[in-house]
């Protein structure tokens, strides 16, 4: 068996993982990272049988529309994460016509990958000409999926993976496995405790409404922005949502068997006023006293609009609500206390804060699926610190350390 990184090896985004074994070529996720302009992996072998995608979050899904070009490529997920792939890889070519750089594939491209598409329940198995699959609920969001393919060896890809039970999801469970290929994002490091960080998110809010100021908290479509409608449900703030989260709530809906609480989530929905059209955002400057927007990085979406009607506004406040990469905008916020918007740098007088609603599994959370897995191999991957990882699991399996583009044995 062999196995080959497009990308994504010692870094997080751009993940694509070819597995070649008894005759078969096999890809498992295919995703660009959404920098500005993106950057992307190697080309996908033209000889894939089947492709499997983990979830929807362009790093893993970005690239999945030029599988449709392949001859005889077959694309597996959940139904969740087709629906929603389908929308990020949609809005990655609107984003390339408004930035003007050349997109990797074409609008015909995403709809020619329909036809491609097989969809898989959260709990179901995969077979075709003696090829057998297992999906089984990865956390990290709806529809994420940990994959184990029974080959020579058995191999379970684990995606993103958060074991940790939040608002929208539950955690996932380790399964025993061969040869465990996992994610490293967070190695070395910690979350602090969700209850404790959702608590003090909300006083940073109602302390933000008391001195008569707005709180913009940017929040990714997929997932981050959903769990924090959630948290803040019962806290009574007067809370709008602007942006691409409106399409994906209404995936999640159709779907609640893939939440945690599906009636739960229409609840805290309904809680929530949705800005429908772009003649709406003066209302919800006017009225709300939250407004949850894309994008999550500030990098564009109806974000940069709210922060550039309340930047001036020292009682309001910016509350990221995840990691910011650098080269993006909220990184150079966090960093230099300074915005670019319409290449216009912006010194923002509000206060800016950032809480960690992660959706991955922290250190020991990652140590104890791969001590639980049993495995015999340890494969670590999507992260750009994984020694830490390495040095706690090296005395109980065999940890390899991938590079993109090298071809290595198991």
């Amino acid at each position: 068996m062999e196995l080959q990184f497009l990308g994504g090896a010692s870094e997080i985004g751009s993940l694509g993982l070819v597995v070649r074994d008894q005759g078969r070529t096999l890809l498992f996720d295919y995703g660009l990272t959404p920098t500005d302009p993106p950057t992307y992996p190697r080309p996908a072998p033209t000889n894939v049988d089947l492709a499997f995608l983990s979830h929807a979050h362009l790093d893993h899904s970005g690239m999945t529309p030029l599988l449709s070009r392949l001859p005889k490529a077959r694309l597996i997920a959940t139904p969740v994460t087709i629906a929603v792939a389908d929308l990020l890889t949609k809005d990655a070519l609107k984003i390339a016509r408004i930035e003007g750089y050349l997109a990797p594939y074409t609008p015909s491209d995403i709809h020619s990958l329909h036809a491609r598409f097989t969809a898989v329940d959260r709990h179901g198995m995969f077979r075709h000409r003696g090829i057998e699959v297992e999906f089984t609920p990865a956390g990290h969001i709806p529809g994420a999926s940990m994959i184990l393919y029974r080959g020579e060896k058995d191999v379970l890809f684990t995606g993103d993976l958060q074991t940790t039970p939040t608002h929208l999801v539950g955690g996932a469970e380790p399964l025993e496995c061969d040869v465990l290929v996992m994610e490293s994002t967070y190695s070395g490091r910690e979350h602090p405790d969700r209850r404790e960080t959702e608590r003090k998110f909300r006083d940073k809010i109602k302390e933000t409404i008391d001195r008569g100021g707005k709180a913009i908290v940017p929040a990714f479509a997929v997932g981050r922005a959903q769990e924090v409608i959630m948290s803040l449900a019962s806290a009574g703030f007067e809370t709008y949502l602007d942006g691409m989260a409106r399409a994906v709530n209404e995936i999640y809906e159709a779907a609640p068997e893939y939440l945690a609480d599906g009636r739960r989530f229409r609840r805290a929905l309904e809680g929530v006023h949705v800005v429908e059209h772009p003649g709406d955002r003066r209302k919800a400057l006017r009225e709300a006293e939250v407004i949850v927007t894309t994008g999550g990085m500030l990098d564009g979406g109806p974000v940069l609009y709210y922060i550039g009607e309340t930047y001036r506004d020292a009682n309001s406040s910016i509350l990221l609500t995840g990691f910011q990469v650098d080269g993006s905008n909220g990184r150079q916020l966090l960093d230099q206390g300074t915005l670019t918007v319409d290449d216009t740098v912006i010194h923002p007088s509000c206060e800016v804060m950032q809480f960690d609603f992660s959706a991955h599994a922290g250190h020991s959370e990652l140590v104890r699926v791969a001590k639980e897995s049993r495995a015999e191999t340890v494969v670590l991957m999507h992260g750009d610190q994984r020694d830490p990882l390495r040095l706690a699991l090296e005395s109980t399996c065999r940890v390899i350390l991938p590079e993109n583009g090298k071809v290595f044995g198991i």
